[in-house]
């Protein structure tokens, strides 16, 4: 041990002891005479050489007598038995209420810093102690850990007091937990009892099996008030078969499991089949035994409607995305077959009869064709037709005359028509094709719907819709509507084929009786009129459709252009399309009829080919779905060469049924597949309308 050599000089100044971990005696010594001239303090060494002897002087005290026996360590980092931060890592677990001041031979500042991080006070280079750094370093080590210690000691105080306190605020939680009990229940009365309407309230005592029904409640099941005689069993009863079971062991787990019931249902009522939602608590005593249940009743029929509605609309679309493609591959396969047949018998003079006969069936067979693709299209975005103002008074009729001729005596046909000479049907702007179609699909489907016989009604009437009726019908707007009621007292439909009837291709029908197009074919005409439709049905008491139709406030004036079968005049036509087979036939169709013809199969090639012969060509007939350019691409670089250029768009979807030729960047359309008259008619058109604009 190395001490001081003065004891009265030094008896004023404050003594610390000093732990010493050296394994160098010359240095120890010095360190020892650096730290006898001290003037603050004087310091008393301990003096061992290696960690092990440190480790078992620290061992040997208690925290008391430890804490009593040095206030600082002295660390060398190079040891024998221990080198480095290691030896740092030891001690502050040895003795973490001790400060320690490293010492090393190196200047190194990244060790510096790690030591500090590990745990030191300071850091001291030994080559660079004096007096005056060695003092302050022990003092400012002290001083630091005694603060931080300090504070460790507070905290500990302050978490044992908040523990204590937290200990009283459980206790006093614990005797407001009747009081909160009590108004809880007063509360959720007071918060149903306001909740009026159509919405209905019960309290079911668990223990008692007592339960207390609202007159609200029970009016939702058109129940007399006290009809239920507060009684489970006659509620159960109430629901829907098919609901029942599943409804019923809801209930019991959600008591089991301690938690409210939340579920939906159908029950069956007087007016029809409603659907019912339940949401409930469940509160327990005490002891956390199942007490009562409290909830409400609530009538969500209409939201269930629009819920089926949405989902209807939301597969329509996605159907009809699929059936666009396939009509456009179809209808490129079809075009070319018109084009062929209707040129054979001008090329080949000399046909037989049988040969004609022969190329009649396939032009019929081609057009049957095409009708198909338009019924697949129909039911997502409608077949655009001729449309003008129409009394559908006079459509009901003609319809009248086809049925009662053709349908079997066993159904009995009435029309009825809700109007009077002061007050006539309200006209409205539709195709007489299309919505024939529509009556006729309707009305057979309620033919075959009455095998045996029964009643087919067919009514109309005038319609002012308001704004209540259109916010439960998505495709609804206020406003003037002629309605027409088709209705029969057939085998009727469940809820699972009422939700499918217009999807493409479902039907109930035999194989070869039904292609399941008839009914999304009304859909699509209906919805490209701008109506929708509703439908009720019950299985074994007939079916309604009802097709709601926007009247027109008066008469818009029919279109009369009808264009004439023109020849050409030698003019150079360029014809753009990625089917072959469709720029051969219509290149032999216009030179047929005195047009020259030059042929690109892609947008790219059309550019090329417009660019050589801009002067001499009259118009551009291309496709407007190809590969590499589509149509309106290759249109928009036409119209930079010249921007007069005369285009006739070709495509197998019809786009002019949401926006106008013009609008896309030509002057017409025409729709594949194409007769020879609508090809030079469209044609026609194209030059008519850039005379018109003052286009050459």
């Amino acid at each position: 041990m190395v001490g001081d050599s003065n004891p009265a000089v030094e008896l004023g100044k404050p003594l610390v002891n000093i732990l010493l971990v050296e394994d160098n005696l010359a240095e120890a010594r010095l360190l020892a005479e650096i730290l006898k001239g001290t003037v603050l303090s004087r310091f008393q060494l301990t003096h061992v050489k290696r960690l092990a002897e440190a480790v078992s002087l620290l061992d040997r005290s208690t925290p008391a007598s430890l804490k009593a026996a040095f206030q600082v360590i002295l660390l060398d980092l190079t040891l024998p038995d221990s080198q480095g931060l290691a030896s740092l890592n030891v001690l502050t677990q040895r003795a973490p209420s001790l400060p320690i001041v490293v010492l090393t031979n190196t200047n190194d500042d990244e060790l510096a810093l790690q030591a500090m991080r590990h745990g030191a006070q300071d850091y001291l280079v030994k080559r660079h102690i004096n007096q005056d750094i060695l003092e302050r370093s022990l003092r400012y080590a002290i001083e630091r850990k005694q603060t931080a210690e300090a504070l460790r000691e507070a905290n500990e105080i302050l978490e044992l007091r908040v523990q204590e306190r937290t200990a009283a605020l459980a206790q006093a939680n614990d005797r407001l937990w009747q009081e909160v009990e009590r108004r809880q229940r007063v509360q959720e009365r007071l918060e149903l009892a306001q909740q009026a309407g159509k919405i209905g309230t019960f309290e079911w005592n668990l223990q008692s099996n007592q339960v207390t029904w609202t007159a609200e409640l029970e009016a939702l099941y058109s129940v007399a008030p006290g009809g239920f005689h507060h009684c489970y069993d006659d509620w159960i009863a109430a629901i829907h078969a098919d609901d029942r079971d599943r409804v019923d062991q809801e209930l019991w787990q959600a008591i089991q499991n301690h938690v409210g019931l939340d579920t939906e249902f159908r029950i069956v009522c007087p007016t029809g089949e409603r659907w019912i939602a339940v949401k409930s608590s469940v509160f327990c005593d005490r002891t956390n035994a199942p007490l009562r249940m409290i909830g409400v009743h609530i009538d969500i029929t209409d939201k269930k409607q629009l819920e089926t509605q949405f989902l209807r609309a939301q597969r329509l679309e996605s159907l009809g995305t699929l059936a666009s493609g396939i009509a456009h591959d179809l209808n490129n396969i079809l075009t070319p077959i018109l084009a062929v047949v209707q040129l054979l018998p001008l090329k080949l003079t000399n046909l037989d009869e049988h040969t004609r006969l022969m190329l009649k069936t396939v032009e019929a067979s081609a057009q049957r064709g095409a009708g198909l693709v338009k019924q697949i299209l129909s039911f997502a975005r409608g077949v655009e037709g001729k449309r003008v103002c129409l009394q559908i008074s006079d459509l009901l009729l003609e319809t009248e005359k086809i049925i009662r001729q053709t349908f079997s005596k066993s159904i009995e046909i009435q029309v009825n028509i809700q109007v009077n000479v002061s007050s006539p049907l309200w006209t409205v702007f539709a195709d007489v094709t299309q919505l024939h179609q529509v009556l006729m699909n309707l009305c057979v489907n309620a033919r075959d719907a009455m095998p045996h016989g029964g009643t087919l009604q067919i009514t109309a009437e005038n319609l002012l819709i308001d704004e209540s009726f259109a916010r439960m019908h998505l495709e609804a707007h206020a406003g003037a509507y002629v309605l027409i009621t088709v209705a029969d007292t057939g085998i009727g439909m469940s809820s699972d084929t009422l939700r499918r009837i217009f999807d493409p291709f479902f039907t109930t029908k035999e194989i070869g009786k039904g292609t399941g197009l008839g009914l999304s074919a009304v859909l699509g005409i209906v919805k490209s009129h701008g109506g929708f439709i509703d439908v009720h049905s019950q299985v074994n008491q007939g079916s309604q459709f009802k097709v709601y139709l926007p009247a027109i406030e008066s008469p818009l004036p029919p279109d009369e252009d009808e264009l004439e079968f023109l020849y050409g005049q030698q003019e150079l036509i360029l014809v753009v399309d990625d089917e072959v087979a469709v720029c051969e036939t219509t290149k032999t169709t216009l030179e047929t009829y005195n047009y020259r013809v030059l042929t690109a199969s892609d947008g790219i090639e059309a550019v090329s080919l417009f660019a050589q012969h801009q002067a001499d060509i009259h118009a551009v007939l291309i496709d407007m779905m190809m590969p590499s350019m589509d149509g309106r691409t290759a249109v928009s670089l036409l119209r930079q060469l010249n921007p007069e250029t005369q285009v006739v768009a070709m495509s197998g979807l019809n786009l002019t049924q949401t926006v106008a030729p013009a609008e896309l960047g030509f002057q017409n359309f025409l729709a594949k597949p194409f007769t020879t008259r609508s090809l030079l008619q469209a044609l026609h058109g194209a030059s008519t309308r850039s005379s018109d604009n003052g286009a050459v």
